[in-house]
């Protein structure tokens, strides 16, 4: 009897061991994903330029290294859009699975329709591999990979105005949360002008409709298991802050930046070339775990970055 127990032990950590899973009850084949966040390059070309082979490169990668970036979300304000799309192809040609490239429209699209908008809608999105759009074409869509879904909301043409969500944004935004099926662990949201901005347009960004910036985020807080950040800009400055209660004084003191248990993160990226520092926001994604690390480096080509700020979220 105790020699057929021990046939049978062998024969069950065999089958783990082939199915991708060990003995502590963890899979080897955790989903892994790498992804970076910039902001309002504008006529930076230089900055932007660094930015990209920062990417690319990873110059700065200390523990916990960061895989090479599968997406790069830019978060509006990308005029000249073809020009800085164009910086984004040369920079990783050579580059055997390039990051896809995710535009988020922000003011300065939205007012040159013509030119950058129709370049983004017409072009740039249908070219993103698997991306879902709201309707053919619409600059609202999203994007599954691996574990993590992200939504990118237009806050200017159909579902907002002035960078203001509206009551059809917010349902758009919430069915897309909903619909997202069991394998996304991870859920983020990007749109151009922030909800609780700091430094700069501190009163005519999200927040200036306070009732629909409020109820956006109570909304995204009924997902909070599941929705870890939204990334803007706008400001062209870096900040992050993590809020639970959006019409609490913290949320709307334009001088504290609070860290609230149970909120979710606002990240605002910055610039990358059109500010006061060239900054790239990284997510890094191991199954439950979610890695983030800023760094910035000083505008123009060729210069150095550093570390600047790091956290992490993890799941029981």
């Amino acid at each position: 009897m105790k020699k057929r127990f021990s046939y049978f032990s062998l024969l069950i950590v065999s089958c783990l061991v082939i199915s991708g899973f060990s003995t502590f009850g963890f899979s080897e084949s955790v989903p892994k994903l790498s992804f970076a966040v910039l902001a309002d390059p504008r006529n930076g070309g230089d900055t932007w330029k660094n930015s990209l082979l920062e990417i690319r490169d990873r110059s700065v990668n200390p523990e916990p290294k960061f895989d090479p970036a599968e997406i790069i979300i830019i978060a509006g304000d990308m005029d000249p859009l073809e020009s800085r799309y164009n910086d984004y192809k040369n920079i990783f040609t050579n580059v055997e699975n390039p990051p896809a490239f995710l535009p988020v429209i922000g003011n300065h699209e939205f007012e040159n329709w013509r030119k950058h908008f129709r370049y983004a809608r017409d072009t740039i999105i249908p070219s993103i591999p698997n991306a879902v759009r709201r309707h053919p074409s619409s600059c609202d869509y999203y994007l599954d990979y691996k574990n993590v879904r992200i939504i990118i909301l237009d806050g200017y043409t159909d579902l907002g105005k002035s960078g203001v969500i509206n009551r059809k944004g917010r349902q758009w935004v919430e069915q897309v949360i909903k619909s997202a099926p069991l394998k996304i662990d991870h859920i983020f949201i990007s749109f151009h002008e922030p909800a609780f901005p700091r430094y700069r347009h501190l009163k005519d960004s999200f927040n200036q409709k306070p009732k629909q910036r409020n109820a956006f985020w109570q909304m995204l807080l009924k997902y909070k298991g599941k929705v870890r950040a939204v990334f803007v800009g706008h400001t062209h400055y870096y900040y992050r802050m993590r809020i639970l209660d959006p019409a609490g004084i913290p949320a709307n003191d334009m001088s504290v930046f609070p860290d609230e248990d149970g909120g979710i993160y606002q990240v605002d990226a910055g610039a990358a070339g059109n500010g006061y520092k060239n900054t790239v926001v990284q997510v890094q994604i191991k199954g439950k775990k979610v890695f983030f690390r800023v760094l910035q480096a000083d505008n123009g080509s060729e210069k150095p970055f550093n570390k600047i700020d790091e956290w992490e979220i993890v799941e029981d």
